[in-house]
């Protein structure tokens, strides 16, 4: 049976820096004040998981090196906060290398704010593009008892991140998650039939949840197939995925 490989690419915004601040935004984290030794622990484990499709499905993630020194760094930080901190006047009158010897997390905190203010000035740039490109749209005629209709779920638009934590929730959930499984089924169905299948499953019922796409499979690597579909159908915003809360079940919808 042929392999079948994936690349997957993962665009400017899902680098370490955006993961790292969503973690800081999901947990409520001060990003001034930022625990080292819990947020290490849990962007390892998001990496780990990414490693883990990588190891058992033939995977080309095109973002290992970069996750990678973020974890060192992480590493490195965490480690010098176990150490003595240096009298301020070792840095010599240099007040950003006096802050940095002061609290080794300094550096990172400057990279995260930069970091945060280009992706929000982009992301406001795209806002105004979009509503430049509705501004003259129709807007659509109500439909009969539409007001009988309750308010629509305030969802919250999910991250690759929300989709790798929900995945991996349903990975455990079904028990194929883990070096405890020996067994090898290779999944060879190429990533267009699996994009293909969730568009017509879309097309037929409306609506689908993350649950209720992959529960069922018949192996751990079908699994990751069709979870990589849909990674690829969101990137090109064919569809979209919104969940109620940081918990709840992901929701996936035609893009309108």
């Amino acid at each position: 049976m042929v392999r079948v490989e994936y690349r997957v690419e993962l665009d400017v915004y899902n680098g370490p820096l955006d993961l790292l601040l969503y973690l800081i935004r999901r947990d409520e984290l001060d990003i001034y004040d930022i625990p080292i030794a819990r947020i290490t622990d849990t962007y390892m484990a998001y990496v780990d998981m990414l490693r883990q499709m990588s190891k058992d499905n033939g995977l080309d993630i095109n973002i290992a090196g970069e996750f990678l020194v973020m974890a060192a760094t992480l590493m490195e930080i965490k480690s010098a906060m176990l150490l003595p901190k240096p009298p301020p006047e070792v840095a010599g009158g240099d007040s950003g290398a006096a802050a940095e010897l002061a609290d080794p997390r300094y550096e990172l905190v400057q990279k995260l704010l930069e970091y945060k203010r280009f992706k929000d000035a982009a992301m406001a740039l795209e806002h105004k593009a979009q509503v430049h490109g509705q501004r003259y749209a129709r807007v659509p005629a109500a439909r009969p008892g539409s007001g009988d209709e309750p308010p629509p779920l305030d969802l919250e638009e999910v991250q690759i991140w929300d989709l790798l934590a929900a995945f991996n929730r349903l990975m455990q959930e079904v028990g194929v998650r883990g070096p405890s499984v020996h067994e090898i089924v290779d999944d060879d169905t190429p990533m267009d039939l699996h994009v293909a299948d969730i568009e017509d499953r879309l097309q037929r019922e409306g609506a689908l949840t993350l649950r209720g796409l992959l529960l069922g499979r018949k192996s751990r690597a079908e699994m990751i197939g069709v979870f990589l579909a849909l990674l690829e159908l969101v990137r090109q915003k064919r569809v979209v995925v919104h969940q109620a809360h940081g918990t709840g079940e992901v929701e996936i919808a035609k893009a309108s």
